[in-house]
C-alpha cells in the first residue's frame, strides 16, 4: 500500500471513530429522535455553521461578537457556559451550537471570565475594522474566534489553521479559509505561506508551548505585511513554569538541564532591545531579521491570570 493510501486509510479510521463517539454521546444525552435530526441535517444541509446568514450589524462592538461565538478572548467565556448547560441539562432547548449563537439576550447568562483582550485589539483594529485585510489565526480548534473575526472585520478574508481535522471546524463563510496545519512541520507552514503571500493580521493562539511559539514567530512573521502585527497570545502560563523551575533549582544550587532556558517575555524584550541572545530556534540570523523589521513590540497582561499578549509590529 502507497503512503498516500495509508494517509487516507487513517483518515477515514480517525473521522469514523469520531462520528460513532459523537453519535453515542447524541443518543445518549438527547435521544434517538433528536441523532437522527442531525443526520438528516448534516445528509441535506450540511454540518457547518454559514456565518454569511448570521447577521450582526457593523457598529456592535469586539466583546459581545466574542461572547455571541463563545471565544475566550473576550471579557467572558461564552462557550463554556453551553458546554455547563449541556452537561447538565441533556434536553437543554439549544439543540445544537447554532441555536446557542442565536440565544436571546447574551448578557442574560452567567460566564466565567474570559482572557479580555478586547480593548488591546479595539485599540489596535478600530482604525482598519473595514479595510480589506487578510487575516490569520493559528490555532482556531472549532473556530469560535475565526468566526469572531469574520464578523468584526466585514470586508476581510480570515485564514484558520489548525491541527484539528476539518470536520471538527463548525465554520463556513465566503470569507472564511480553514486549513489543517501543524506548526511543527515547517515543510507544509513555509508550502502554506508561498500560497497566501503576506497577511495584515496573524494571531497565534496554539498550543501554548515555547517551543511551537517561537516556530510560529520564526516562520510566519516575515510574512506579516509592512505595518501589520504578528500577535502572541497566553504565553504567561508558560513563562511562569520555567521561571518556577529556573528558581527552585537556582535556590538548590542547581542549574536546569535544558535547552529552554528563555521565557517569550525575555524573547520580545531581546527584539525590542536589539539583544542577541541563545535560542534553540532562534539563531543568529532569525534575530538579525526580527531586529531589522520588528518597528514596535508591546507586551500587555490582563487581570486574568493567565491573559498574556506579545505584539510585534511589522516595519
Amino acid at each position: 500500500m502507497k503512503s498516500s493510501d495509508v494517509l487516507i486509510f487513517k483518515s477515514i479510521v480517525h473521522r469514523t471513530k469520531y462520528y460513532f463517539k459523537r453519535s453515542y454521546q447524541i443518543i445518549t444525552k438527547k435521544g434517538f429522535l433528536n441523532f437522527i435530526s442531525k443526520f438528516v441535517k448534516i445528509i441535506f444541509e450540511g454540518s457547518k455553521i454559514n456565518l454569511d446568514k448570521i447577521q450582526i450589524h457593523d457598529d456592535t462592538n469586539l466583546d459581545d461578537i466574542f461572547l455571541k461565538f463563545g471565544t475566550d478572548k473576550g471579557s467572558l467565556d461564552g462557550k463554556k457556559t453551553y458546554l455547563f448547560l449541556e452537561s447538565r441539562n441533556p434536553n437543554s432547548k439549544y439543540k445544537n451550537y447554532l441555536d446557542w449563537i442565536n440565544r436571546e439576550n447574551p448578557k442574560s447568562f452567567e460566564y466565567q471570565f474570559g482572557y479580555n483582550f478586547t480593548q488591546t485589539y479595539v485599540k489596535l483594529f478600530e482604525n482598519i475594522r473595514f479595510n480589506k485585510l487578510k487575516i490569520l489565526e493559528i490555532g482556531v480548534a472549532n473556530g469560535h474566534s475565526a468566526a469572531s473575526w469574520v464578523k468584526y472585520f466585514p470586508n476581510s478574508m480570515v485564514y484558520a489553521t489548525d491541527i484539528k481535522k476539518r470536520f471538527k471546524f463548525f465554520y463556513k463563510s465566503k470569507r472564511l479559509r480553514y486549513d489543517c496545519l501543524d506548526c511543527y512541520n515547517v515543510k507544509k507552514v513555509k508550502k502554506y505561506i508561498e500560497q497566501f503571500k503576506y497577511f495584515d493580521v496573524i494571531i497565534e493562539d496554539a498550543d501554548h508551548l515555547h517551543h511551537s511559539m517561537s516556530l510560529n514567530i520564526k516562520n510566519y512573521f516575515p510574512a506579516v505585511k509592512s505595518g501589520g502585527y504578528f500577535i502572541l497570545e497566553d504565553f504567561f502560563d508558560e513563562d511562569d513554569k520555567l521561571r518556577k523551575y529556573k528558581d527552585y533549582n537556582a535556590k538548590h544550587g542547581k542549574r536546569l538541564m535544558r535547552d529552554w532556558s528563555v521565557t517569550m517575555e525575555e524573547v520580545f524584550e531581546n527584539i525590542k532591545n536589539k539583544t542577541f541572545f541563545e535560542h534553540p530556534v532562534f539563531n543568529k540570523s532569525d534575530q538579525e531579521y526580527l531586529f531589522q523589521n520588528v518597528e514596535s513590540v508591546e507586551i500587555v497582561y490582563g487581570d486574568h491570570p493567565f491573559s498574556s499578549l506579545g505584539i510585534l509590529k511589522k516595519k
